[in-house]
């Protein structure tokens, strides 16, 4: 009975944070100052970064402040919070499970199909969290058949939209390389979600 409940604690804990991890995606950043995000995500031992890219965004919008967040079966997270120039407010958000942020020259290579499930199981978690708060997608592509991985043409797009706010999520996976001249398509593993105002 003694080891009955210790195994039972056991797999409590593991479910309470597992459901920590997942729940720390943010969907209602409103008024939400950067300053308040970033304690929040120093204080969950996040590791905040510098992106080789630089971004092109609309007026008002300034440069992300971007956290690292370890994750176990697919490459960490990286959170990218864009806030607003003027106030400093969060205006949107985007995260970025991406094995090429963790690469030298920020180029994929190839993997087993065994380890780019690890990504569809991680799409169709962020897939169930979001359809609980803003209901069903506009779905384009499938996660179904893992075979277009090799051709390049495994994709997935969900697009979310309630109370003013979108969620547009996707997965690409590829394994295709290609170099014509001196350009080189790499292979590509990836799943992204933005969270933003939803059009008007």
């Amino acid at each position: 009975m003694k080891y009955l409940r210790k195994a039972v604690a056991i797999l409590l804990f593991i479910a309470i944070c597992c459901e920590t991890a997942v729940a720390q995606l943010i969907f209602d950043f409103k008024d939400k100052h950067i300053s308040e995000i970033r304690n929040r995500e120093i204080a969950s031992n996040s590791k905040l970064v510098t992106p080789s890219s630089t971004y092109m965004n609309p007026p008002g919008i300034a440069d992300p402040v971007v956290f690292e967040r370890q994750e176990a079966t697919v490459p960490n997270l990286w959170v990218y919070y864009f806030p607003n120039a003027k106030d400093s407010t969060i205006n949107n958000v985007m995260y970025e499970w991406d094995d090429s942020n963790f690469t030298s020259d920020h180029h994929s290579t190839t993997q087993p199909i065994s380890v780019l499930n690890n990504y569809i199981t991680k799409y169709k978690e962020l897939l169930k969290q979001v359809g609980d708060t803003y209901g069903k997608p506009q779905t384009t592509g499938s996660l179904d058949d893992t075979s277009l991985i090799e051709a390049g043409k495994f994709k997935r797009k969900d697009v979310f939209t309630k109370n003013g706010t979108e969620v547009e999520m996707y997965i690409v996976l590829s394994n295709k390389e290609v170099t014509s001249g001196i350009v080189t398509i790499s292979p590509t593993h990836r799943i992204r979600m933005y969270v933003r105002p939803a059009s008007i």
